[in-house]
């Protein structure tokens, strides 16, 4: 390309002092925003992590881009004006804080010896790729474009890459394959667009460090963040995101915190950490620390099939306590951990879905949660610790005899120790009795309802035992009324044998009625109705307290017949 002649009038302001050679390409190709190649055409030779050994006729000084930035040189007439260089080592500083900047900014594959300062400011689109960096500031900038940071490396100062809270971006923020050494701090930033972390490595290995830190940021699109990989926590409490979440095959270390931190988040659409499989073989979603979700509101679907969460310490794998989904809950895939799921008071507005879930060591936690929409599970999902209290579900996918179900019921936590089984509560036994009900299977119903009264016995006392014991040997706690009746029929045969052998005293001489041991036995047997038979015969001794124990257990088996029939009657 032909260059334009350095033409005065354009010439660089005297505080400057003289230009280099590099500076005055600069200088000149800003009025037509044409780009200076300062690089030798090899991959190696140019990758700024080797800038040390670059001569000093590839150095540009960064108050000599800031005075371009800021007016200090027009633009040609008909012409853009642009800052466009590849692989300049930038001296100096480059600082436009609090500055208005009407040209793009665009250094490509260049080396930045001192911090760039854009406090702010006001500018177009900035365009860093390839780029190696100490850090960025960028605290309340607006951006009248795009954040270009893809492929770029930044090293760090005081355990900040980036440090740009409340920046306003009216296009997307792109840091695919960015390598930083710190934080980047995007508190409270507005992005209009998306947000990408796609090949992402946030690494602050500092002490209870934060990888990124964008607590309250309002994302209009999709934050992207495919493998991304972090050290330190990832926090976005209270982010608000107008499409997708999607961290499929990323690998999130807390560094003994929480691996990711989204208390109060919003997600407009669906939800997946997924693992990604764009390579071929799938890599699965890991997290070292907790998925922290407390209040979180996903709009769509939250998917973490196949994911591998590690909890640390005694914190849970993964907490979404009062989370709320209005889509399904996919913990499906093989999804594994030996932590708590708690999803304490969560509300799912369609399915609960564990089928295929691989973590048997795990503890489920879902105290007063909501699954509108029912559970989509098989049998051997379901992990070896649970707490169902107040956990309300529809329709179970898959229908298994109240028998199967129950054996989950018997896997419930204690409540002074969840890491032991054997607890009893009494609304899970409830809420499955509905869920046969809304079937129409009263039976399987009964079934459950006395396997409730017998799981809540072993809750009392050695002496309050023995009646229950009684009760539920006679009629089942009234849910098996069938076994009344039988035990009725029983106590009549035996007794009225017995009586035959035994010859009663007539205390009615007026009557003259023949004694019947099988009308006797029923007088004594079954309450309220008479037969007549006690008001003539009477027995002593032995055989008076075999009539004694009858009406007892007439009475006993009565009361029992009756409650099992208001059950029947009521549906309960």
């Amino acid at each position: 390309m032909r260059r334009r002649p350095f033409r005065t009038g354009t010439s660089a302001p005297q505080w400057l002092g003289s230009l280099s050679p590099a500076e005055r390409r600069v200088w000149r190709a800003f009025p037509h925003g044409e780009l200076v190649d300062l690089g030798v055409g090899d991959a190696e030779a140019d990758d700024p992590a080797n800038a040390e050994q670059w001569p000093t006729d590839r150095s540009v000084r960064g108050e000599v881009i800031a005075a371009l930035l800021l007016g200090a040189c027009p633009a040609a007439p008909g012409a853009v004006t642009a800052v466009r260089i590849t692989g300049a080592r930038i001296t100096g500083q480059l600082c436009i804080d609090h500055g208005e900047v009407c040209s793009l900014l665009q250094l490509r594959g260049c080396r930045f010896d001192n911090p760039v300062d854009l406090d702010d400011a006001s500018t177009q689109s900035i365009d860093l790729r390839y780029s190696r960096l100490t850090t960025i500031s960028a605290l309340g900038a607006q951006v009248r474009g795009t954040l270009d940071l893809r492929d770029t490396v930044i090293t760090g100062e005081d355990s900040r890459a980036l440090h740009a809270d409340g920046i306003r971006i009216e296009g997307s923020l792109l840091a695919n394959r960015i390598s930083a050494n710190g934080s980047f701090w995007l508190i409270n930033a507005h992005v209009g667009g998306q947000v990408t972390f796609t090949d992402a490595a946030l690494l602050n290995p500092a002490p209870n460090g934060v990888s990124l830190n964008a607590g309250g940021i309002q994302v209009g699109r999709s934050l992207l963040g495919r493998r991304l990989r972090t050290l330190g926590e990832l926090r976005i409490p209270g982010a608000e995101i107008g499409s997708s979440l999607v961290l499929e095959g990323a690998e999130l270390d807390g560094n003994g915190r929480a691996a990711l931190y989204g208390d109060s988040l919003t997600v407009r659409s669906e939800s997946s950490f997924r693992p990604d499989v764009s390579a071929g073989q799938a890599r699965p979603f890991r997290s070292t620390g907790s998925v922290r979700l407390l209040g979180a509101k996903f709009i769509g679907d939250l998917d973490l099939g196949g994911a591998r969460l590690t909890a640390a310490g005694n914190r849970p794998a993964l907490h979404g306590r009062g989370m709320t989904v209005e889509g399904s809950l996919h913990l499906t895939g093989g999804f594994h951990t030996a932590g708590e799921i708690r999803l304490t008071g969560a509300r799912i507005t369609g399915h609960l879905d564990i089928h295929g879930m691989d973590s048997p060591d795990a503890l489920l936690t879902l105290y007063a949660a909501t699954a509108t929409a029912g559970v989509n599970d098989s049998p051997e999902a379901w992990p070896a610790r649970l707490n169902l209290d107040g956990f309300v579900y529809g329709p179970f996918s898959q229908y298994s005899k109240a028998t199967e179900r129950l054996r989950l019921l018997t896997r419930q936590v204690r409540r002074s120790d969840d890491s032991q089984v054997g607890g009893f509560r009494a609304q899970p036994y409830e809420q499955l009795a509905d869920y046969y009900r809304s079937l129409g299977n009263d039976g399987e119903a009964r079934t459950v309802l006395l396997a409730k009264q017998r799981a809540q016995r072993q809750e009392l006392p050695w002496l309050g035992r023995v009646p229950a014991y009684l009760l539920d040997l006679l009629v089942g706690y009234g849910y098996r009324p069938l076994r009344a009746i039988g035990w009725v029929l029983g106590l009549l045969i035996a007794s009225s044998a017995y009586f035959s052998t035994v010859r009663p005293e007539r205390i009615n001489t007026e009557d003259h009625s023949v004694f019947n041991p099988v009308l006797y036995a029923a007088d004594h047997l079954v309450p309220v109705i008479r037969f007549g038979q006690t008001d003539v015969w009477q027995y002593h001794g032995t055989p008076a307290v075999v009539t004694a124990a009858l009406t007892v257990l007439g009475w006993t088996l009565g009361i029992a017949i009756a409650a099992a029939a208001s059950r029947t009657l009521t549906r309960n």
